[in-house]
């Protein structure tokens, strides 16, 4: 008798057991769940990434090059740095290419946006740098394996602003990559007044051109032209990925950043 009682009970405290661990294992689950749901979602946005490849700058490239009243241009193997002084205005990607060329297009599923690339070339070279009055542009190419197109980035500046204009001839879209800076915040109307990180963004269309969104440097960035679809991601660790999709593309920073 005392025997029977004793199995009922470790039957009895067995269940329990399995049951607590029944419950936390669900808890566990529901807790992946909550974290890893809104992260895949939020990715699923229509805008496609693509790694930048290798950055090269030949050695009479290489340098800073004045723009006047304080501001200036240089490149070097890290990518292309604008500033005033001493003070950064904005960097491209560290030791990546700054530009990628995409052939493709932009359609719609269930009335949203979406990147379809069918190529890419996401390699840079710069060969050459030249100046005139009002602009340094380099000169190189974007490339693949076995692939190539001319690339020109050409710097200039008005109204307190540093222009970058990119242009790659028979592109579909150009993606140019910024380093990533911490706090960048979308700047209504084209973007959420909020916290932009690991996400990617489409840009609402406007008929003129707005900063689109600014960062701890405190410097605000525009895209440009406005009438094309623009998006910009962030989902990745390094990097800024400013999607234009036009063969032209200008990211213009402003002036005038934070004093720390």
């Amino acid at each position: 008798m005392w025997s029977w009682l004793r199995v009922r009970g470790m039957e009895r405290r067995t269940s329990r057991s399995m049951v607590a661990l029944v419950v936390s294992l669900a808890a566990a689950l529901l807790l992946g769940l909550s974290s890893w749901v809104p992260a895949a979602l939020s990715r699923d946005v229509g805008v496609v990434d693509v790694e930048p490849g290798l950055f090269e700058v030949a050695q009479n490239a290489r340098g800073v090059q004045s723009l006047g009243e304080g501001l200036s241009v240089s490149v070097y193997d890290r990518g292309f740095r604008m500033a005033r002084g001493r003070s950064v205005l904005a960097d491209t990607v560290s030791g990546g290419a700054p530009v990628i060329a995409v052939d493709g297009w932009v359609g719609e599923v269930d009335g949203r946006k979406q990147e379809h690339v069918t190529s890419a070339l996401n390699q840079v070279r710069i060969d050459a740098v030249a100046r005139t009055e009002d602009a340094v542009t380099y000169a190189g190419v974007v490339h693949d394996d076995t692939r190539s197109r001319p690339l020109r980035v050409a710097f200039t500046t008005s109204r307190g602003r540093v222009h970058m204009s990119v242009t790659v001839e028979d592109a579909s879209a150009l993606y140019i990559n910024l380093d990533w800076r911490p706090a960048t915040v979308g700047i209504a109307p084209g973007l959420p007044e909020r916290n932009l990180r690991q996400r990617a963004w489409w840009v609402d269309a406007s008929e003129v051109q707005e900063p689109t969104f600014t960062w701890m440097l405190g410097t605000d960035v525009y895209m440009a032209p406005v009438r094309v679809p623009r998006a910009v991601d962030l989902r990745q660790d390094g990097r800024i990925a400013v999607h234009v999709w036009s063969p032209r593309a200008v990211v213009t920073v402003t002036d005038t950043a934070r004093t720390p």
